[in-house]
């Protein structure tokens, strides 16, 4: 079983739990949420900008071919992130809610002009799909204007894993050279990683009716550093081109939830 059905299965056995719970008795001051947005805005470096000599990728004479990487950031490789969770919410009081919840950040394969050869040529890398799975706990503090509008703010930590990326790297019309080319066709970039990550929320919640509200959150999150892998970057003298990998964004989400 392959780690894309793996995570497929997981996700819907931790969905069949969630929704097995709304068939419970449960106490009036527990709610479920889903959630759903875009985070459009990102910050942190996929890979590092660095110079070298790529003679021997075309097996020119040492010194004869420049290669120049450009920093490119999350954003440049990943122009949108999508981003689902499921939330569990207790109300502690008028004011205070504890969450517990599972999410997903996820966004297609990068495909993008990273530097150039020899002054002129594009060099062109292609990465494969960012996906992670979350487990969090937060609190959030309830302004409660008036019965129906509810101003929050809040603040959580979670516990990140995070799915391997791969990078291939090429010249259009100029192949290079073997074992080269094979090396740098879906080359390891990042190992999968399990890494912390933390997030301050500012929302507005809207009270359809006793069973059901809308909310609309923003905030700042952040999450630590990838784990490179330089089993092939490393060949060419570039252990330092993926020494990055540290993502923070700023995610729009709409939330539906359901009070018990």
């Amino acid at each position: 079983m392959n780690l894309f059905i793996a995570r497929t299965h997981l996700r819907c056995a931790l969905i069949t739990s969630l929704l097995t719970l709304s068939a419970v008795s449960l106490s009036a001051n527990w709610s479920l949420g889903f959630k759903a947005g875009l985070a459009p805005i990102t910050n942190g470096d996929v890979h590092r900008g660095l110079s070298f000599d790529g003679s021997v990728l075309l097996g020119l004479p040492a010194g004869s071919l420049p290669v120049d990487v450009q920093a490119k950031s999350f954003g440049d490789v990943y122009s949108k992130f999508e981003e689902i969770a499921f939330e569990a919410s207790y109300a502690a009081g008028e004011n205070w809610t504890y969450t517990l919840g599972l999410g997903w950040l996820s966004s297609d394969d990068g495909n993008l002009r990273v530097g150039t050869v020899a002054g002129a040529l594009p060099l062109n890398g292609s990465f494969s799909s960012y996906e992670d799975f979350e487990v969090y706990a937060g609190v959030r503090y309830n302004f409660r204007v008036t019965e129906r509008w509810n101003p929050y703010v809040g603040a959580r930590l979670g516990y990140k894993q995070i799915d391997e990326i791969t990078a291939s790297f090429a010249v259009p019309g100029t192949p290079f050279n073997e074992p080269f080319r094979s090396a740098l066709t879906n080359a390891k970039f990042y190992d999968a990683s399990n890494v912390w990550a933390y997030g301050l929320l500012v929302g507005l919640e809207y009270k359809i009716n006793d069973k059901f509200s809308l909310a609309l959150e923003t905030g700042y999150h952040g999450q630590g550093r990838l784990k490179d892998n330089d089993s092939v970057v490393g060949l060419l003298g570039l252990n330092a081109l993926n020494d990055e990998g540290d993502l923070t964004y700023v995610p729009v989400r709409l939330s539906l939830n359901f009070r018990f």
